[in-house]
């Protein structure tokens, strides 16, 4: 058992809707593992639900901050004191990983969603803690974390080197630092669904379903890419309103439409029906709900030879049924990604380059909150009232 030493603060999952702002003792980074001060935390639907399922936790993926401290063997690129933006995990010796997508690691899960580390135990002053592991003398006071690599939801992170991402050369002020936390996880994820997967020319037109953090991002990235016709999909208004003043040249209400009469609005877009040679439909779909139905209508409403990008799941057991000769007739093709098969260390700065540009408006999909006030910035992300919340630490 490590010993627990550098105080800091933490917000720890112990069940869905119990969240505690808890000080804690973080444990000393050992072999390529830094500790990162914490400036700020994006959240993300990921930490509202857990995925993962392990409970008490410390959760938190998306980070921006700078380096306090490094353990051995940590590259000297990474110097005390260097901003940094925090992303996910990879072993860095998989197949995946040495050919460029640490993304799809072979060890993806446990490095992420399933992190367990023992990397922080309550503060001598909180006592023990329900469902929390024994320390050296017993007691129950030992948080899991590692959430992605470092558990950004603390104060003070323990993190992997390969989660961290230096960005000394592109950081201008901490208030621009606090703007980028997101950038690691669900920013990076919508956005590279279309430049890694997708690789779409002006020419080509795409759809994207829901307008969360991942979706509007994807529907920036295609501005970006100067696509002409960009399809918003979504059930709130006021998210249909945002993706238009980021882009989409056409917005679809879903809330009251079947699947199949959502098929038949994308496909009477004008883009669509203006002339004999016209596509059947967009070119790329980018599908953030991971809801079968819905999957299932965008592979009825892509153009043929088009592509449907899965970017999230219900869970264990859920599918899609895919009938197989007007498959094969289409050559559509679904492809399952995560993070967007992005590699941090070059999506960032491409990102960060689109947002000093114009092209990535980071701040009208965030809304900043004290680190206290969780609860509150928790609760309107999962109303829909705020796309992005992000936690602000104290810096004493």
């Amino acid at each position: 058992m490590p010993e627990f030493n550098t105080p800091t603060e933490a917000v720890i999952t112990y069940t869905d809707s119990d969240w505690r702002l808890q000080p804690v003792l973080a444990r000393p980074p050992g072999d390529h593992e830094l500790h990162i001060r914490i400036l700020a935390t994006g959240i993300c639907h990921t930490d509202i639900v857990n995925v993962g399922g392990i409970y008490p936790r410390i959760l938190g993926h998306e980070g921006a901050g700078r380096i306090l401290r490094k353990g051995p063997n940590v590259s000297p690129d990474l110097d005390i004191g260097d901003p940094v933006l925090l992303s996910f995990a990879h072993c860095k010796e998989c197949s995946m990983c040495v050919t460029g997508h640490p993304a799809h690691c072979m060890q993806q899960v446990p490095l992420t969603i399933a992190a367990e580390g023992l990397n922080f135990a309550l503060a001598e002053s909180e006592g023990e803690g329900e469902g929390l592991e024994k320390d050296a003398e017993g007691r129950r006071r030992v948080v899991k974390a590692g959430y992605f690599g470092h558990s950004s939801f603390s104060g003070v992170a323990v993190a992997r080197e390969e989660s961290v991402v230096g960005v000394k050369q592109w950081i201008r002020s901490e208030e621009e630092l606090k703007v980028f936390a997101p950038l690691g996880c669900g920013i990076q994820t919508g956005a590279c669904a279309v430049v890694n997967i997708l690789k779409p020319t002006p020419d080509d037109s795409i759809a994207v379903f829901g307008l969360g953090g991942v979706g509007l991002s994807a529907v920036m990235a295609a501005k970006a890419l100067n696509l002409k016709t960009i399809i918003a999909i979504d059930i709130l208004p006021n998210r249909l309103d945002l993706a238009t003043s980021l882009g989409a040249t056409h917005s679809i209400n879903s809330k009251s439409l079947s699947p199949s009469q959502l098929t038949n609005s994308i496909q009477s877009l004008t883009p669509f029906t203006a002339h004999p040679t016209s596509p059947t439909g967009p070119t790329g779909i980018i599908d953030t709900t991971g809801i079968p139905t819905l999957l299932q209508a965008a592979l009825a409403s892509v153009s043929r030879l088009g592509r449907v990008v899965q970017l999230a799941n219900q869970g264990p057991g859920s599918s899609v049924s895919v009938a197989l000769p007007e498959h094969m007739r289409d050559g559509v093709s679904l492809t399952g990604t995560v993070q967007g098969d992005a590699d941090p260390v070059k999506s960032i700065p491409m990102l960060i380059n689109w947002h000093r540009e114009g092209k990535l408006p980071l701040e009208k999909l965030e809304k900043m909150y004290p680190v206290e006030d969780f609860e509150r910035a928790r609760e309107e992300m999962h109303g829909g009232g705020v796309i992005k919340p992000v936690l602000i630490w104290p810096q004493d």
